[in-house]
């Protein structure tokens, strides 16, 4: 196995790990094109990150991240959304039934704060209010999503990309590493234990981990 950047050309074998390891994401469900569109964001953007596990010439595993190098800046949530927004209303229109999603009833308000960023009556940097003062910001990266192949997972994959992530962060002067997880996903907090990472803040929604670099 090895950990690789990804590139554009890697789209559709990344689209094809995601439905694999979130068959019963939203996302997955709205198709190839979404998916691409969505992952691409890590690969275009220059606050993005995208990197991924190769074994035998197939994509295995995914992480994506987002650099923060400046206080009050827009999330992942909010840059993707507004960057694949034309291809989300799209999936939509083709599937309509999807609006009726588990994961839309917890968005709405989400969805409806980035129609009105993307027609102009707002906009999400001024709306962004930071956990900690500008004089306490220090830069970070942001691990947004990770996803193996269940067929792999327990082999290494997912500890690979994290010391990766870590690696690239470090070198791009990031002082400290982010991530939110399910507070049930009990699994995936073990493993980011197991890597260094300590839980802050937790929610009914989220537990907020972090590691310093």
């Amino acid at each position: 196995m090895e950990v690789v950047v990804s590139q554009i050309e890697d789209l559709d074998k990344l689209a094809s790990c995601h439905k694999k390891a979130f068959p019963h994401a939203l996302s997955s469900s709205m198709g190839k094109p979404f998916i691409r569109k969505m992952l691409s964001w890590y690969i275009l953007s220059e606050r993005g990150i995208l990197i991924h596990v190769l074994k035998d010439g197939h994509v295995i595993g995914y992480c994506g991240g987002i650099k923060t190098k400046k206080a009050g800046l827009p999330g992942a949530a909010t840059s993707i959304t507004q960057y694949s927004f034309k291809t989300f209303l799209s999936s939509f229109l083709i599937r309509p039934w999807l609006i009726f999603h588990a994961e839309n009833k917890k968005r709405l308000s989400f969805i409806k704060r980035n129609l009105q960023y993307k027609i102009g009556l707002k906009k999400p940097s001024t709306l962004i209010m930071s956990s900690v003062t500008r004089e306490e910001f220090v830069p970070f990266w942001g691990l947004v999503v990770i996803g193996v192949d269940p067929q792999v997972q327990g082999k290494g994959a997912g500890s690979m990309m994290l010391q990766e992530f870590e690696r690239l962060a470090k070198s791009d002067a990031a002082k400290k590493l982010t991530l939110s997880v399910k507070p049930d996903n009990q699994k995936a907090i073990k493993a980011y234990e197991q890597n260094g990472w300590i839980a802050g803040a937790i929610s009914e929604e989220s537990l907020n981990m972090n590691k310093l670099l």
